[in-house]
């Protein structure tokens, strides 16, 4: 969010932003100098969330510690 602030403060323009994905598939180009700075923001993406959960979840299990919660029944999705 905080990049969200500057922007919406005036203290960055839009323009100053690349797509990660555009960069990636050569439309947009990266660095062109090892001067230029990049920095990645990740504004929560579900798939990260969900990585780390599984790592999480895994070695709990492996040390045999945390809490087991039931959740539901049975999983919606079998």
């Amino acid at each position: 969010m905080h990049l969200v602030d500057r922007v919406r403060d005036g203290r960055m323009a839009p323009e100053q932003f690349e797509d990660l994905g555009e960069i990636i598939e050569g439309d947009t180009p990266g660095r062109t100098s090892d001067d230029e700075v990049f920095i990645y923001s990740v504004g929560g993406m579900p798939v990260e969330d969900v990585a780390w959960a599984t790592k999480v979840y895994r070695n709990a299990l492996e040390r045999g510690i945390g809490t087991r919660l039931k959740l539901w029944d049975e999983p919606a999705l079998a």
